[in-house]
Formats: C-alpha cells, sequence, structure tokens
C-alpha cells in the first residue's frame, strides 16, 4: 500500500522547478526529485515532522529524515558553501527531532545575495523510493503544503 507524504514550503518564497536552478546537480535531479524557492525570508522551517540526520559545517544545508524513510535535503542557495558559513546559523543539530514548522536555519538573505546564488533547492535525496512527486508551485508562504510524495 502506497503512502503520501506532504511537505511544507520552508521558506516564504516563490517555487521554482529544479530544472531552473543554475546547477547540474540539482537541475538534471542528480541529486533527487523536488522544487526549489527563491526565498523572500530568512528563516528556514522543518517541512516535514523526522529527524536532522546531516547539518553541513559551513551550515548552509541540512537534511531531515522522515519516520517513512524520506531524506530531504535543503540546501540554501547554489554556491553558498564558499562562504564557510558566515551568514548562518543553525537551530538544530544531528539527531534532533524536529516537527513541520519548526524553525531550523537562518541566513542573511541579502549578504548571501551578495556572494552567491539564494535559490534554494529541497529534494528527496532517495527519491527511488517515490512512485510520483506532485508540486503545488502557486505556494508562496512558509507552511504552505508544496508538494506531496507518493512512497512505493
Amino acid at each position: 500500500m502506497s503512502k503520501k507524504i506532504k511537505l511544507n514550503l520552508p521558506i516564504t518564497g516563490k517555487v521554482l522547478a529544479l530544472t531552473e536552478v543554475n546547477d547540474y546537480l540539482f537541475n538534471k535531479k542528480i541529486m533527487g526529485e523536488g522544487f526549489a524557492i527563491n526565498p523572500k525570508e530568512n528563516f528556514v522551517y522543518s517541512p516535514v515532522d523526522g529527524e536532522v540526520i546531516l547539518v553541513y559545517e559551513a551550515k548552509h544545508a541540512l537534511a531531515i529524515k522522515t519516520d517513512e524513510g524520506l531524506q530531504i535535503l535543503i540546501h540554501v542557495g547554489i554556491d553558498s558553501v564558499k562562504l564557510e558559513g558566515r551568514g548562518f546559523a543553525s537551530y538544530v543539530k544531528v539527531g534532533d527531532k524536529v516537527k513541520a514548522g519548526d524553525k531550523i536555519l537562518f541566513f542573511d538573505r541579502e549578504f548571501v545575495e551578495l556572494k552567491a546564488s539564494i535559490v534554494t533547492p529541497v529534494v528527496i535525496t532517495n527519491s527511488e523510493l517515490i512512485d510520483s512527486f506532485d508540486i503545488n508551485f502557486s505556494s508562496s508562504k512558509a507552511g504552505d503544503i508544496v508538494a506531496e510524495a507518493t512512497i512505493k
């Protein structure tokens, strides 16, 4: 029996197709199925209930694993790793349990935008677990349901 997982929009902003991201690993979906956001605010909220399984040292990206096993990577900006954590603050660490809507990350949008792209991909890195992935491109506010993944 398949199960549906709803993903909330983690940052207020415009939802984009991954094909619009200026990075080969994301726009060719090599990293996984998902969407991107052109952020309008500085805070990132958890899109799902789950456990934090990865927080990059540069604080620009983190991953959350749902109880169903989906691994969701939120990567704030393109080339933002070169900022070496400047302009970022994480509110979570590996092993923390989070609920959809919990504040998990801060980034100084204006500072990051001066040095890198702020377009933020959100991808399911183990997309082989899903049958379908539907995106609501009209979502724009953090907490809106932006996507639904159907697990095999």
